[in-house]
């Protein structure tokens, strides 16, 4: 049966993309920028009240929040708004409007730290050579952001723990690796991008997925294709979401050479 969901961020990337193959549920945009969806409100997500009442005009039961500062530079100033204050306003609109789920839009970069620990360090440089069987990243590891907005996906991540856990608002955190414009690792930092890379196929699959699951309480899934040298752990996919990534870097290296 399809289900009524809002995805705050709709006019950005991956808001595209869901709303380009997400085709079984009745989908709703809202984004400050205008968009060719027809279903689409513009609005900013610095009122919790007005998102209540979004979400409640709409009967949404599950929201996809995707909305935010995305830049890995960005200061105190620019990430209080919209990663700090407008996630902790959805969390709130969702619980008050009787939403059933939310899936949040966390980022690698909650755990990017691990990146200076080897074997890891090795493999995002593409330096394969000494790399031996190596040990994935679990979803319950110790967070270790890399940067204030990796501060900001793990404050995501804990108010969606508090919410599940005070209130029983199901939340799914999405430690999202790399999503490109162009869908191929072959660009910018593709050594790094033969480890993280997420086809739009994939985290399109991930989050209807976690929208479709009746297993989510609380969880945190890595959003990332089946890349040969990926170093996050998606083994938990399979068994709580009925999913597996499809897609794998490596093709991309083969065809490059």
């Amino acid at each position: 049966m399809s289900k009524n969901i809002l995805v705050t961020g709709s006019s950005g990337l991956i808001g595209g993309i869901i709303l380009k193959n997400n085709s079984k549920n009745n989908l709703f945009g809202l984004d400050v920028a205008p968009s060719l969806y027809p279903n689409h409100e513009i609005s900013d997500i610095s009122n919790s009240k007005k998102l209540e009442n979004i979400f409640l005009k709409n009967n949404i039961e599950v929201v996809v929040h995707l909305a935010g500062k995305t830049s890995v530079n960005g200061t105190w100033n620019e990430l209080i708004g919209n990663n700090f204050d407008g996630t902790a306003n959805i969390f709130e609109a969702s619980k008050n409007s009787g939403v059933d789920k939310v899936i949040f839009a966390s980022s690698n970069h909650a755990v990017g730290l691990f990146e200076n620990d080897n074997p890891y360090k090795q493999i995002i440089s593409g330096n394969y050579e000494d790399v031996k069987a190596y040990d994935l990243i679990k979803s319950n590891c110790e967070l270790r952001p890399d940067s204030l907005y990796g501060v900001s996906k793990a404050f995501g991540e804990n108010i969606g723990r508090y919410y599940y856990e005070t209130f029983g608002l199901k939340s799914a955190c999405l430690r999202i690796g790399s999503v490109r414009p162009v869908d191929t690792p072959i660009e910018g930092n593709f050594n790094r991008f033969f480890s993280t890379w997420c086809s739009h196929k994939d985290i399109s699959g991930l989050i209807e997925a976690c929208i479709n699951s009746e297993k989510i309480g609380f969880n945190i899934f890595y959003g990332v294709s089946d890349n040969k040298w990926k170093i996050w752990d998606i083994s938990d996919q399979q068994e709580l979401l009925n999913f597996h990534p499809e897609s794998n870097a490596e093709i991309f290296r083969k065809q490059n050479s």
